[in-house]
């Protein structure tokens, strides 16, 4: 699963996330409680449930339980946070512009500011979510590019969400099912959008190419990248007993990036078929071997290259600007 695959599947945790939240605003919410309460509980329902499975989805995707726990009470919390003040701002601000005008539902200058206002509400549950998968990371490159997605996302979404809001004002007795398919496309909108903003601007990555997860990007956007079979690593190879809990480190210094060997056996840590005793500088298209587990390195400025290489375009000199 690559990139494309990455995307697709966030777009479907946040869908997921979005259908569940409105479940719950559905069971939790009292239908005649004040509009104020039912913003900020629903909101942060919505939220919470968006947030609960974008953030974690990497971790689902790995079977990596204690980091499911770990991450979800991260996308929750934050999640419900930016679900609150999303709606809590979008009620406001739709309703005090629309109020301000006194326009009828049909006019096209409120339609355009309803669904900005909602865009701009849901915004906040975008960069809520974008900051909580930045924490989870503990990755400040990630939770810039996370953040940028989400927010994004988050206006996209929440303007769509505004837009199935009218549909179900033109008809009451479809409400419900309005509102989940707003729901649902605001959390894939944001879910998607973050995992593409962070695959277009991280500078690494690597592609496991056999082995635990075949077809898997994982994402170089941290200073020091664990890998290994133990949990909380930033790369999970499981299933391969070869492989030690803490196996190897992947060290960016500057635009360098380094493969260190944290203690296991060389002959079961190689880059290019040699064993690598302590450690070894790492370039585009290496290929790394953990146990059985072999990985592609790819950088991103490489990538960029070939690309233009193969529209015709000029490719820099490796020396240039030495």
């Amino acid at each position: 699963m690559g990139v494309w695959g990455r995307i697709y599947d966030n777009a479907v945790f946040g869908g997921l996330g979005g259908l569940l939240g409105w479940l719950l605003f559905g069971i939790l919410v009292p239908r005649d409680a004040a509009a104020t309460t039912q913003a900020l509980l629903g909101g942060a329902l919505v939220g919470g449930a968006i947030g609960y499975l974008v953030v974690a989805g990497e971790a689902i995707r790995d079977g990596a339980l204690l980091r499911v726990l770990r991450l979800a009470s991260i996308g929750v919390v934050l999640g419900a946070v930016g679900g609150a003040l999303g709606m809590f701002v979008g009620d406001v601000v739709n309703y005090a512009l629309v109020g301000r005008l006194g326009a009828t539902r049909g006019n096209a200058i409120i339609i355009v500011l309803t669904l900005s206002a909602r865009g701009l509400g849901w915004l906040c549950l975008g960069v809520a979510i974008g900051l909580s998968e930045g924490i989870a990371a503990r990755s400040l490159g990630r939770m810039s590019y996370s953040t940028l997605g989400g927010t994004i996302g988050g206006f996209v979404g929440g303007a769509t969400f505004g837009a199935f809001y009218l549909l179900s004002l033109n008809q009451p007795e479809q409400a419900a099912v309005w509102s989940a398919v707003g729901l649902v496309i605001l959390g894939a909108c944001i879910g998607s959008l973050s995992a593409l903003v962070r695959a277009a601007f991280q500078p690494a990555s690597v592609r496991v190419l056999a082995g635990w997860q075949e077809g898997r990007e994982y994402g170089l956007d941290k200073a020091v990248s664990s890998l290994g079979r133990d949990e909380h690593v930033d790369i999970p190879l499981f299933r391969d007993m070869r492989i030690e809990k803490r196996h190897a480190t992947i060290r960016r210094e500057g635009n360098r990036y380094l493969l260190w060997n944290e203690g296991a056996p060389p002959e079961w840590t190689r880059v290019n078929g040699e064993p690598v005793v302590q450690c070894r500088e790492l370039h585009d298209g290496d290929r790394i071997q953990l146990g059985q587990v072999v990985l592609r390195f790819q950088a991103r400025e490489a990538h960029a290259c070939r690309r233009a290489s193969r529209r015709g375009a000029p490719t820099p000199h490796p020396g240039a600007g030495q």
